[in-house]
């Protein structure tokens, strides 16, 4: 009770933010009486979190700490120097985790000074410019405006190992090999979907194993994967941390730093409220020097074997609030300075960009704007300094579509009108809404962001302990827009299509303005577009964007760029033009046909300002990309095919011989339009295509090409000779359409120089999905049975390499060949290998089960508060100091996987019993199994996620309630009471050692907290927090309890005699901190017997085991074959259904997690774009369950089945 009236101090906090504000209006004197106030409110509110804590503050054994800092010196010694000495184990094994370093530690303040400021670390454009630059529009790379398209690629979250069979698993060579391949598969994909960069996320922790210990080999050789991305050309946003998410475990922390806990996690010591902490700085700094010396080598700035380096921005910190609590200007702006002059003095050249703001919650709201006002008093007062800003500040955007991004309210917050605009994460309010990707991608880009990344487009596997409790049991990524094993949504294809149409224009949309932001002073030598319109609909629904007049296709410098615009009068004297049309205002009953309005530069305006007009439908996305001012071939010849507007979407754009294209666009039955060519144009082809001369203002001569309904190809020739193919495909052909981007030159005849044509893609293919394309003309399907014999067409001016025999040439003349394309000397077709089969699984072998043995396990003796003091002070002993409250948390001991067993071994007489039940009252987070003399007594979970969207002080007060919380402090409460009375044994009257009663819990942690957004909650505690035995008493037993006066604690004098046991895995010792359940015998090899009774066995490769909860944890496995030649890439799951806890490994991997649920799991076993190769693999499941999930209280039944690919899934 104590506790909830301290928490409701949190209430004043809110009531001195809401009078500060007209405090610091006023005068000085007032303000300091305002900020003392919120101050002392802030520390009413802290008084929460300490009690939060687990009252473990000062009891626990712990070594003097540096300067005396941390947890207070204890009872270590007294510990140590009784005559029973069975706890020395234990607390030499937390010191090894927990205590503080002797080393000393140099000050930081020196970095801190004012020395260095912004300008100090400002990138060098003068020196880098012309490898990259920025302005205001969009990044510049060897001067071609170049946008920034990513989602974001966890390297360790893809499962990487060998075959089952092979001698070589551990070899350091056989994994590095199995990681590039696997991350290829992964990379090749999103390539193919149109993005051209990522955005990966280096997890310390996952490099740091133990304090000292770095590993960058095998699957974790970065520098590796960089290379990769260089050879795939695919930019690289790198976010170095140390911070990088919370939906991971100690928000990317290594476990040994977190264990340390006299060092303060991102300088908090209370949450919202931090202090300085030089040896955090210290860790930092020494993550800098491994992770940034990789990253120097493949800069973008930098030469190396494969042209230039694919990192163009590093970020620094990732969510790191600029104010306290509630919006206090409490944090430490020298956070941001010391990473950043850490990186540079690491010789780092690229950008640096933050990630500390949240559109539009920083930047437009009432609070933002009232705490712009307050910093600039406390400012002007000298009572705070001024911020600190990165050269990019970059922001996270949720719900673009519903908050348009204002760049001017932007550049008044961030106070850098000349960066670009770049959203670091970028995704919907809630995430789960249909459609939300390719909406986000649209809106994104008509609003003038140079650069994003989409957390969550691909589906995060979730491979061992890497996620954060918020993601382990909440939040999946049920909305991802592609599944695990590569399926696209159909969400997926939509914003392929939209990736693809943004990059076919990426010249005229990255470098652009929007129509009207400036005077628009049109220079054109002929007829160009310089105003759009759309009939029917608001001028909010049309979003035109101009092409900066001073950017120049393929010879722009990036100095002149961005310093020397008045000396550049090599510009495009063409500008071109882009309408973002959002038609979601037209009524749904029916297509519309719109009436596209375009206004000349040189021609007489016509009425309301048309020119002239075509026709057109959005197509099924009720959006559309429509592209006017293009020229075809201007590189190659003085007179260039000139399309001078369009209604139709052009999704690809695809480089041929002597300047010519190839445009795939969609047939008329899925969106209408025509093409407005300058000068008299020939069709041929195909597609039936009506073409129709028209003579306009001045003699200027038109072609309006107008294509009839069917697919088909087309082509339009200019009198010069520089030709568009034109592709009309189907709804079906554009959803498993497929453009490869490479890199391309081409002769420039006006400065006799190879000149690149950035945008342009090197081919396109549809007709199956799993198409990808590597390098710059290689094309591969990943074979599967959905792909066997399918058709497919590409266009590009040489022969598509095969990577594989998966796809078969086959000629014109052939009968399978599809007319509609045939018989044209860019087009090439294929058929795809493999075969229908009805299943890729051939055989399941040597299955086998065993089951855990609780008395081998490595126990240690656990104390509790109880063991830490002597009797006199059992008497004073505060609610605070619980006897049965332990010693320990298990991350003191660095258990910090998944499950923790504890053991309690009592001997009981029938005169120890002082009532007619026996109860055992548990404390735990988050969810424990409890058995007692072999009989599953069930168990409980203590966890706790806000309901929807809940406000600050809604959330504070639902908080008090419910204990476990996903994030931030944890209140101390959440026990529950079991009643034992029936399971327990007494022994008979003349026994003189009393009955043995053995209690085992299993406890199973959902993950540490995350530090996230200002809550210190990354050291709450996790397994078995207290337990408290209720009617016995052991008083007169072995010592004397005389001195015991106060009766309300006889009760809990049984505390002395409970001796606990604790064994787990210690995640600091393993190579890999997050691949274990947390059992000690999870990898034994003995014990195992034939499993003949539940076979997995054909047809239905299914079997229900009937899982035995008194028997504790049960283990099978088997071993799955690799895939039949030609199904490489068909995806295996693992079906689980079942209320039971369930964990599944495949060679070693701890892939995936079920929880009990009346829902389904699916398992990826192996294939698809980011599951384990398909080799041998030995499958291994753990389970345990609780009675009451059990419909005799004696077994659960458990459903396992292989799927693969073809067979359609469903939940029951």
């Amino acid at each position: 009770m104590a506790g909830i009236l301290l928490e409701s101090g949190v209430v004043l906090v809110p009531l001195a933010c809401a009078a500060l504000y007209v405090i610091v209006m006023s005068n000085v004197l007032l303000t300091v009486f305002g900020l003392a106030a919120v101050v002392g409110a802030g520390a009413v509110y802290r008084l929460r979190y300490h009690y939060s804590s687990g009252a473990r503050t000062d009891l626990v054994a712990t070594s003097k700490q540096p300067n005396d800092r941390g947890r207070k010196q204890t009872k270590e010694a007294d510990v140590l120097d009784r005559e029973n000495e069975d706890f020395r184990e234990i607390v030499q094994d937390a010191q090894e985790h927990c205590d503080g370093d002797n080393e000393t530690i140099q000050s930081s303040g020196a970095l801190l000074s004012e020395a260095t400021t912004p300008d100090s670390i400002k990138y060098d454009m003068e020196k880098h410019g012309g490898a990259l630059s920025y302005d205001h529009r969009c990044f510049y790379i060897d001067g071609r405006a170049t946008w920034v398209l990513a989602t974001d690629f966890d390297y360790w979250r893809l499962p990487i190992a060998l075959s089952a069979e092979s001698e070589n698993a551990k070899l350091a060579a056989g994994i590095a090999d199995a990681a590039r391949d696997t991350w290829k598969r992964a990379l090749l994909q999103l390539k193919t979907l149109g993005f051209n960069a990522v955005r990966i996320r280096f997890h310390w922790g996952f490099h740091s194993p133990s304090k000292g210990k770095y590993d960058f080999t095998g699957s974790r050789d970065v520098g590796s994967l960089l290379a990769l991305c260089e050879e795939l050309n695919i930019l690289v946003i790198a976010c170095v941390g140390p911070f990088i998410g919370s939906d991971v475990q100690g928000g990317g922390y290594p476990f040994w730093l977190i264990q340390r806990d006299h060092i303060r996690l991102r300088h908090l010591w209370r949450s919202a409220i931090k202090l300085w902490d030089d040896r955090f700085a210290a860790a930092e700094a020494e993550w800098f020097d491994k992770i940034i010396s990789i990253l120097t080598k493949h800069e973008v700035v930098t030469k190396n074997a494969h042209g230039r380096g694919c990192v163009v921005v590093v970020q620094l910190e990732n969510h790191l609030g600029a104010h306290g609590v509630l919006g206090l200007p409490l944090a430490l702006h020298d956070e941001t300075r010391l990473l950043a002059h850490m990186a540079r003095e690491r010789v780092l050249r690229v950008p640096l960009v933050t990630n500390n703001l949240n559109w539009p919650g920083d930047f437009s709201t009432f609070a933002s704007r009232m705490w712009i006002q307050i910093e600039k008093k406390l400012r002007a007062y000298r009572i705070i300094k001024e911020p600190f800003r990165a050269d990019i500040p970059g922001f996270t955007v949720r719900d673009i579509v519903s908050t348009p991004v204002d760049r001017d309210a932007m550049a008044r917050i961030t106070q850098s009108e000349t960066a670009p605009m770049v959203a670091l994460e970028l995704y919907d309010t809630d995430g789960k809404q249909d459609g939300s990707f390719s909406d986000q991608i649209e809106f994104a880009l008509s609003q003038g962001l140079s650069a994003f990344s989409l957390p969550g487009f691909f589906k995060r596997s979730s491979p061992g302990n890497v996620d954060s409790p918020l993601r382990t049991v909440c939040a999946g990524d049920d909305y991802a827009a592609v599944s695990e094993d590569g399926t696209l949504s159909p969400d997926a294809r939509t914003a392929r299509l939209v990736l693809y149409a943004a990059r076919a224009l990426e010249q005229q949309l990255a470098a652009s303005d929007l129509v009207g932001s400036r005077p628009w002073i049109l220079r054109a030598n002929r007829p160009s577009v310089r105003g759009v319109s759309i009939d029917f609909l608001s001028l909010n629904a049309v979003q035109v964007r101009r092409q900066w007049e001073h950017a120049t296709i393929g010879t722009q410098s990036s100095s002149s760029t961005t310093q020397n615009k008045s000396a550049n009068t090599d510009y495009n004297d063409q500008l071109g033009i882009v309408a973002y049309i959002d038609g979601r205002e037209i009524p749904v009953d029916g297509e519309r046909e719109l009436a596209f309005l375009f206004s000349l530069a040189d021609a007489p305006v016509l009425g309301k300002g048309c020119s002239f007009a075509l026709t057109g439908t959005l197509g099924p996305r009720q959006r559309g990309i429509f592209a006017a001012n293009i020229l075809v071939g201007e590189h190659i010849s003085e007179d260039p095919l000139a399309l001078t507007a369009s209604s139709k979407e052009i999704y690809a754009r695809v480089a041929l011989d002597q300047g010519s294209e190839a445009w795939v666009c969609a047939e008329e039955s899925v969106q209408s339009g025509q093409l407005f060519f300058l000068g008299k144009c020939q069709v041929s082809g195909h597609a039936e295509v009506e073409i129709v001369d028209v003579e306009h203002a001045k003699g200027h001569k038109f072609s309006f090409v107008i294509p009839k309904p069917g697919p088909g190809l087309f082509k339009v020739t200019s009198d010069s000779g520089v030709s568009v193919t034109v592709a009309l495909l189907s709804q079906v052909a554009l959803d498993t359409l497929a453009v490869g981007y490479g890199v391309h030159s081409c002769v420039d005849a006006k400065n006799q120089k190879d000149a690149p044509l950035a945008g342009l893609a090197t081919a396109a293919a549809w007709g199956a999905d799993g198409l990808t394309w590597s390098g710059v003309n290689s094309i591969d399907c990943a074979l599967s049975r959905a792909s066997a014999g399918k058709h497919i067409v590409a266009i590009s001016q040489q022969q598509p390499q095969l990577e594989s025999g998966a796809l078969q040439p086959i000629e014109d003349s052939d009968t399978n060949a599809d007319e509609a394309y045939s018989k044209h000397v860019v087009v090439w077709q294929f058929v795809a290998g493999g075969s229908d089969t009805s299943t890729t699984i051939e055989s399941v072998t040597d299955f086998e089960r065993r089951t855990t043995s609780f008395d081998n396990l490595p126990w240690k003796l656990l104390p509790t508060m109880a063991d830490l003091e002597t009797m006199d002070e059992i008497n004073v002993m505060s609610w605070q100091r619980d006897l049965g409250t332990f010693a320990y948390q298990a991350s003191d001991l660095g258990f910090n996987a998944s499950n923790v067993v504890y053991r309690c071994q009592v001997r009981l007489k029938p005169k120890h019993v002082m009532s007619g039940k026996i109860l055992l009252q548990l404390n735990v987070r988050h969810r424990c199994t409890l058995w007692v003399n072999g009989i599953n007594m069930s168990g409980h979970q203590t966890f706790y996620e806000r309901a929807g969207k809940t406000g600050l002080i809604s959330g504070y007060i639902e908080s008090l309630r419910n204990p476990g919380a996903s994030t931030g402090a944890d209140r101390w409460g959440g026990t529950a009471t079991f009643d034992v009375t029936g399971a327990m044994r007494l022994s008979n009257a003349e026994d003189e050692e009393g009955a043995l009663n053995e209690v085992i819990i299993i406890v199973e942690s959902f993950g540490v907290g995350t530090q996230a957004d200002g809550d210190n909650d990354a050291r709450t505690p996790r397994g078995l927090i207290s337990a408290y035995w209720h009617g016995f008493n052991f008083v007169g037993e072995d010592h004397d309890d005389s001195e015991i006066h106060d009766h309300d604690h006889d009760k809990r004098t049984e505390q002395m005699r409970a001796k606990w046991e604790i064994c787990g895995v210690d995640v600091t010792k393993l190579s890999n901190p997050f691949n274990s359940s947390g059992f000690p015998d999870e990898a034994t090899q003995a014990g195992w017997v034939a499993a003949v009774e539940h076979p997995l066995a054909h047809p239905q490769w299914s079997t229900r085991a009937q899982l035995n909860v008194d028997a504790g944890v049960q283990w099978l496995r088997w071993r799955l074959p690799a895939a039949p030649d030609g199904f490489a890439s068909e995806p295996v799951f693992l079906r689980i259904i079942g209320r039971a806890t369930v964990y599944v490994w495949a060679n070693g991997v701890l892939l995936s997690k079920h929880h009990p649920s009346n829902t389904e799991s699916l398992v990826l076993l192996r294939g698809g774009a980011r599951g384990l190769q398909a080799v041998d693999s030995q499958v291994k499941v753990m389970m345990y369950g609780w009675a009451e999930d059990s419909s005799d209280s004696t077994s659960i039944p458990v459903e396992l089945s292989l799927v693969d690919g073809n067979i359609e899934l469903s939940n029951e």
